[in-house]
């Protein structure tokens, strides 16, 4: 049978067994802490992401439909600008036509067409024309304003022992 001190023996080495058995669950339970912060970090760093290109996708668009804007009134202004031009032209050999034949025709009209130009020069140097409203509005265009999300580097508590002290994954 064994002895008092055998036993004895026996129970310190049971104890420094089970001691080395709690430094190694503690020991588990602080690199559980630290994968558990560090995955916190990643899903936090994911979600700045996601939201980043949320906002891009957001922007992307705003430039689109202000491009289709730009070009469509582009093309408008080079129709417009076409037609314009040979209107001008058609108008200009014609004015040219009928002044020519009206001031050897009719000169006392050239002289009262004189007459009347410097009296329209003296009104609108006293009252001038006020311009037409442009043709061309800008439209609106979605603006998704300015990205302002923090990365949240931690969101939930440690896991680990609770209030209570006791031990639990």
């Amino acid at each position: 049978m064994p002895s008092a001190g055998d036993i004895f023996n026996e129970l310190k080495g049971a104890n420094q067994r089970l001691d080395n058995i709690l430094a190694t669950e503690q020991e588990v339970r602080d690199a559980v802490n630290e994968v558990d912060q560090a995955l916190d970090t990643l899903v936090s760093q994911q979600a700045f992401a996601n939201s980043a290109v949320v906002h891009q996708i957001k922007q992307g668009d705003t430039i689109i439909c202000l491009l289709r804007q730009i070009a469509d009134q582009t093309c408008r202004i080079l129709n417009e600008a076409h037609t314009q031009t040979g209107l001008q032209t058609d108008i200009a050999a014609d004015v040219d036509t009928l002044a020519a034949l009206y001031a050897s025709t009719h000169a006392e009209a050239a002289l009262q067409r004189q007459r009347e130009a410097v009296l329209r020069q003296e009104i609108e140097a006293c009252c001038p024309v006020t311009p037409p409203a442009p043709v061309c509005q800008p439209k609106d265009c979605p603006d998704p304003g300015r990205f302002d999300v923090p990365v949240i580097l931690s969101g939930r508590p440690v896991r680990g022992r609770g209030a209570e002290g006791g031990r639990g994954l």
